[in-house]
This record gives structure tokens, C-alpha cells and sequence, in this order.
């Protein structure tokens, strides 16, 4: 009889300290999605809708997809949630698709984040903020037509794609007439690309004006100016050695376009369009005039922005695959 009862003693402390346990980890669980929607909501009320003319305080669906649990900062009679002092949460609906983008629950448009998010504020809170720009993006005339740039994992475009982006780097380390310089040198590399891969001019484009301008609102709105240049040269160092930059291009040219537009005069966000070339529009700001000879210049140009190097490094990497 003792053991019995010392076996069942021992079961119900252990359920007990289970119990016990669960709850607390729903509880801190709890806190930190609080705290994440408390971070939002102060970001976007800073902000105020002063980068696009539109608040970026969208409904946001955090999805826990291992606990089948969602949470969110924004009530729904379709997603039957039960309240947690800022925050709403509930089981994960199967008609939920859990992937990151925006989704239509209720007739609105929700930003669907699949969780964990990164411990780093600045880091998580950009991924919130690039989620919610692409919710309010066709209300802006900034939601292209699908694209496909299966184009940029070739040899060639890989190549002047990264004297593109060498130019840029330096455009954004310099001022005056070298940034100047600098930025018609990379769009003169962009138009030699171009005019190898003619016919994919607007699909780059609309992959810019997509994923690129989701990218400049996050990383504008969440880290300070040099904090936001400080991150352009990180991402450049990370995509570099991309296998494919298909899906990745636009996360570095986007931004750093639209980086160098904001220090132009030009009001250039109000006259965005779906269609636009963010390098033209960077052009016109800084009143740039492409050499008669595009492509010489081009050519003679890649020398001084270590193009036989990189060369060398994409045959090299063509003979390896």
C-alpha cells in the first residue's frame, strides 16, 4: 500500500510541476507577443503614415504553426479568438496559409508572420514592418504584375550585377561629384545587364518596386540613417556568394536606390508608380546623363571596380557547378 501511494504521490507532483510548467511558458508566451504588438503599435504611431501617406498599423497574424496557436493585435469573429489584454489569440484555422504575406480575413487585409520571430527587436520588428507595407501596397499603385527573373542565376548577369552593386556600395561610402560618379557608373553596368536580357527589363523592375520598396519602408522606418546604410553594406556582403540571385537581387537594389533618393531633393514617393524604374527616377535626381557610349564606358569602367576579379570568380564558379 505505501508504494502505491508513494507512486501516485509521485504522479500527481509530476503532473502538477507539467501543469505548472505549461502554464507558465503560455504565460511568458503571452508577454512577449504583447510586447512585440506594443513595439508595433508605438513604431507605426511614431511614424504616422509621414513615409507613404499610409499608416502601416495593419491587422497582424503571429502564426505558432508547432502549437497550432495564433495570435494577433486585431479582433475577428472568423478566427474565434479570446482576449488577452492587447492581444488576441486561438487555435490556427486550417484555411490559414502559413506563410509570410498578406492574407484576407473579414474583408481586410491581414500581415500573416510565421513564428518564431528573431530576439533582436530591430531585426523582428523589420520583418513586421516589411509584412504590414506589403498589406497596404496595392492601396499605393505599388503592386506589379507577376515576374519571373529566372534570368539573373546566369554567368553574365551575375557579373554586372555585382559591378552594379560594387558601384552603389561605393556611391553610398561617398558624396559630391564621386557619388555622383558612382551612380551613373552602376547604371551603366545596369544597362549593359539589361541589354544582354532585353526582354527581362520589366520584370526586374516590378521585383524592385515589390520585395525592394517592402524592404526600404522596414529598414527606414525601424533603424536610424546610418543604421540603415550600416545594413545595405552588410546585405551586399551576405548576398554576394548567393548561388542564385533570382529571389534576392531586389532586397539589396531596392533599398539602396531608394537610400540614395532620400538624400536627393527629390520628392520622389509620392510619384512612385508599379511600373517605374527605380534607377531612372535616381537619375533624374541627381540630373545624371549616361556617356554617349554606354557600353564602352561600361566595359572600361568594370576595371576600376575589380571586374576581371569577379569574372574570374564566376568562371570559376560555372566550371564547380
Amino acid at each position: 500500500m505505501k508504494t502505491h501511494r508513494l507512486i501516485w504521490i509521485s504522479l500527481f507532483l509530476g503532473m502538477q510541476l507539467l501543469f505548472s510548467s505549461l502554464s507558465f511558458a503560455k504565460a511568458n508566451d503571452l508577454k512577449e507577443i504583447e510586447k512585440i504588438f506594443s513595439e508595433t503599435k508605438a513604431l507605426c504611431s511614431s511614424e504616422n503614415g509621414l513615409l507613404w501617406g499610409r499608416t502601416l498599423d495593419v491587422p497582424i497574424l503571429l502564426v505558432d504553426e508547432e502549437n497550432g496557436i495564433i495570435y494577433t493585435n486585431t479582433n475577428s469573429s472568423k478566427l474565434e479568438l479570446s482576449s488577452h489584454n492587447n492581444i488576441y489569440s486561438g487555435a490556427l484555422p486550417e484555411f490559414i496559409n502559413i506563410v509570410k504575406g498578406p492574407a484576407k480575413i473579414d474583408n481586410r487585409i491581414w500581415a500573416v508572420i510565421p513564428l518564431p520571430l528573431p530576439i533582436n527587436t530591430i531585426e523582428r520588428q523589420c520583418i513586421i514592418i516589411h509584412e504590414a507595407f506589403h498589406c497596404v501596397q496595392p492601396e499605393m499603385n505599388l503592386k506589379p504584375k507577376p515576374y519571373d527573373n529566372n534570368h539573373m542565376k546566369e554567368m553574365e548577369a551575375r557579373f554586372w550585377m555585382k559591378l552594379e552593386w560594387k558601384a552603389l556600395e561605393f556611391a553610398l561610402q561617398s558624396e559630391g561629384e564621386n557619388m555622383k560618379q558612382a551612380i551613373t557608373d552602376a547604371i551603366c553596368f545596369r544597362n549593359y545587364r539589361r541589354a544582354l536580357y532585353s526582354e527581362c527589363d520589366d520584370c526586374e523592375n516590378r521585383f524592385e518596386i515589390h520585395e525592394g520598396m517592402a524592404e526600404y519602408t522596414a529598414q527606414k522606418i525601424c533603424r536610424s540613417n546610418e543604421g540603415f546604410k550600416n545594413y545595405l553594406q552588410d546585405k551586399l556582403e551576405n548576398i554576394w556568394e548567393s548561388d542564385s540571385f533570382v529571389n534576392c537581387f531586389a532586397y539589396y537594389t531596392g533599398p539602396v536606390y531608394a537610400y540614395l533618393l532620400d538624400q536627393s531633393e527629390m520628392d520622389w514617393r509620392t510619384h512612385l508608380g508599379a511600373r517605374d524604374d527605380i534607377a531612372t527616377l535616381t537619375m533624374t535626381a541627381y540630373n545624371i546623363s549616361l556617356p554617349f557610349d554606354m557600353y564602352m564606358e561600361a566595359e572600361e569602367r568594370s576595371a576600376l571596380y575589380s571586374g576581371a576579379q569577379i569574372m574570374g570568380e564566376e568562371l570559376d564558379r560555372v566550371v564547380s557547378l
